[in-house]
């Protein structure tokens, strides 16, 4: 939906969703960098990847996730 002064995109997955405090193994989920999550990743045998949610957070002003963490309205103020 675009209105005015903003941009918004609504993004539902089919799957059961996620807590954003249990994603130690995604790039959003450390604070010691983008890269820091790679080594766990790694040693749970999954391939590189857990960059979609900072991206989103470095594009859009407001994330605003479902209950289930299955859904998010993604929010970019144009004006």
């Amino acid at each position: 939906m675009r209105t005015g002064r903003t941009i918004v995109f609504y993004v539902r997955d089919p799957g059961t969703g996620f807590r954003r405090e249990t994603l130690a193994h995604a790039a959003a989920g450390k604070a010691a960098g983008p890269a820091a999550h790679l080594e766990q990743r790694a040693e749970m045998g999954m391939r590189p990847g857990g960059f979609g949610i900072l991206l989103a957070q470095g594009v859009v002003d407001e994330l605003i996730y479902g209950e289930t963490g299955n859904e998010v309205l993604m929010i970019k103020h144009t004006a």
